[in-house]
């Protein structure tokens, strides 16, 4: 099935990410694991292509709006309610792990351990896609003003929000995929219009594949 048709068909306000647009194809078979499922941007795309996809998210309404839109289409995506740091991503059972912006909203050493659970968790010839914002961002900018301290290096908590925000620098989400192929890297600074006022994100999009047969 093309991609345009899925795209021309797609069952969600939002398209997926483009990397999984462009590499979809090099998906091997097997199940795909959706952290931060969101509104099923990137998870329905999937399905449509024929993969069975878990999602993970934090917002219990998010979850069970996911799992009936999945019913209605009948599409084969399954949505659980949980915090991803207690999330058991079973080893070697993953053809694709998506982490879309989940990683921001973590502390540090909480990202780093994810990112290892990510690469255990793939099947051999995996694909890992993984997004992230990065130092250049205005929101680690606006957070180094306010004199905010660091709990974690570039991690910040608001007690208020009772939120992690993390932040990579420039070219570290690259260099934490040097035992896997690159296969898409790239780093922006880019107007996001998807939701709020229009507002500026510093960013990273690393798409990998884990080696092995």
């Amino acid at each position: 099935m093309k991609v345009s048709y899925l795209l021309s068909h797609s069952y969600v306000n939002e398209v997926p990410d483009t990397e999984l647009i462009e590499y979809a194809a090099l998906i091997p078979e097997g199940p795909i694991l959706d952290i931060g499922v969101g509104n099923g941007r990137n998870a329905f795309f999937l399905a449509q292509m024929g993969f069975h996809v878990l999602g993970v998210d934090i917002s219990e309404e998010v979850v069970n709006e996911c799992n009936r839109r999945a019913q209605e289409l009948k599409l084969p995506v399954r949505a659980i309610y949980s915090n991803i740091m207690d999330f058991k991503i079973d080893e070697n059972t993953y053809a694709c792990i998506i982490c879309s912006y989940v990683l921001p909203f973590l502390k540090r050493s909480d990202a780093l351990r994810l990112i290892e659970r990510i690469k255990h968790g793939l099947l051999p010839q995996g694909i890992a896609l993984i997004k992230t914002f990065t130092t250049r961002d205005p929101g680690y900018i606006r957070l180094k003003k306010k004199g905010l301290s660091e709990v974690e290096k570039n991690t910040f908590y608001s007690p208020k929000l009772r939120s992690y925000f993390f932040y990579v620098e420039p070219g570290e989400l690259k260099e934490l995929f040097t035992d896997f192929k690159l296969i898409s890297y790239a780093e922006g600074y880019s107007l996001d219009i998807t939701h709020d006022e229009p507002h500026y994100h510093g960013w990273a999009s690393v798409l990998a594949q884990k080696p092995g047969k």
